[in-house]
């Protein structure tokens, strides 16, 4: 079985997903109008391409950030029969390609409640817009230079980036390209948080001998210009399977990346509470009020402490940072506004 490697960790049980795959083809050869690197990405960077000596632990902590993501990346490629051996050239699907959709019952279901909503599997798009905290941001790189005799960068073009802070840049690294669009305070505090950006595209190293790090624009969602910043690459799009909460967290709802005063199902939103307080990816945050729908006919019984909490928005987390976390809200019952109070229940 030469090529093959070997996986550094020991196998562990696997939660495996009830989502269907669908296979995908990528194709072998580039046409000449075209850059292919070793190690690439195809289908809008969602399926890697394997090199000598990648793992699947090496992979979920490349693109993840999380070596014990294995498990998950397993359970979306059925065609790696044993976690142990991956070949180069093998493809890996970094989410489900295809979700199956359920399928359609006929009649009626009664629930507890009309309001009542049961946990959901969200394929989170994006990586248009999202949010960078302080530390985060003076730790990015900058596509400082650029190869090309253009202001604009896009496709395909040769770019320099620097990192002011040491780190361990190898060819083949992955990198978001993303640019500042405003400063973000917390709501209540009103201390700064980080900054709220756009992601411009993807890059990829291709060379590190100098200390201006050489890459290649992989692909450019809009026009890239020398000052942009770089970030540790995520996948474009992500499944998030809700899983179990562990702990109880409070936290509040900061920022969301639409100009809008009033949020619902599908917005995107930055909750202060990050794996530091326990949080992570598929934990669900609850909106809850107590009281009267209508007040103006009984305006002290929402103030009364007989109400139970009622439950009218979700909030599933989709990447948890070290203080604060990304979510895609997946139920509402009624509308609520940045700085409302969340909940991460316990066993919910």
């Amino acid at each position: 079985m030469s090529g093959a490697t070997l996986l550094r960790t020991p196998l562990r049980a696997l939660a495996v997903l009830a989502v269907t795959l669908a296979a995908a083809a990528v194709p072998a050869v580039a046409s000449a109008q075209e850059i292919q690197v070793s190690g690439g990405s195809a289908g809008e960077m969602n399926v890697y391409i394997a090199e000598e000596g990648d793992t699947l632990w090496d992979i979920a902590d490349r693109f993840f950030s999380d070596p014990d993501y294995w498990p998950t990346l397993w359970s979306f490629n059925p065609q790696i029969t044993n976690p142990n051996w991956i070949f180069p050239g093998d493809q890996v699907f970094l989410v489900p390609p295809q979700p199956q959709a359920a399928k359609k019952q006929e009649g009626y279901q009664v629930t507890e409640s009309r309001y009542s909503a049961g946990p959901r599997t969200e394929l989170a798009l994006g990586r248009r817009v999202g949010f960078v905290t302080e530390d985060e941001f003076k730790g990015s790189g900058v596509l400082q230079n650029s190869r090309e005799e253009k202001i604009w960068l896009s496709d395909h073009d040769e770019a320099y980036i620097r990192f002011e802070t040491q780190r361990r840049i190898k060819p083949g690294d992955l990198f978001l390209i993303y640019r500042t669009v405003g400063k973000v305070k917390h709501p209540v505090t009103h201390k700064k948080m980080g900054y709220q950006v756009k992601y411009l595209g993807v890059a990829k190293v291709t060379a590190t001998d100098a200390k201006l790090n050489k890459s290649v624009l992989m692909t450019s969602f809009e026009e890239i210009e020398r000052g942009d910043r770089v970030a540790p690459f995520a996948p474009l799009q992500r499944m998030v399977p809700p899983v179990k909460n562990a702990s109880a967290v409070a936290g509040t709802v900061v920022m969301t990346f639409d100009d809008v005063p009033y949020l619902g199902e599908f917005h995107y939103v930055i909750i202060d509470r990050g794996t530091a307080d326990g949080v992570q990816a598929g934990n669900r945050f609850v909106v809850r009020e107590k009281g009267d729908g209508v007040p103006k006919f009984n305006p002290k019984a929402s103030k009364r402490g007989d109400f139970p909490p009622e439950i009218y928005g979700e909030i599933l987390v989709i990447e948890a940072g070290e203080s604060t976390s990304l979510g895609i809200i997946d139920y509402t019952n009624r509308e609520f506004e940045v700085g409302a109070p969340v909940d991460m229940l316990a066993g919910y």
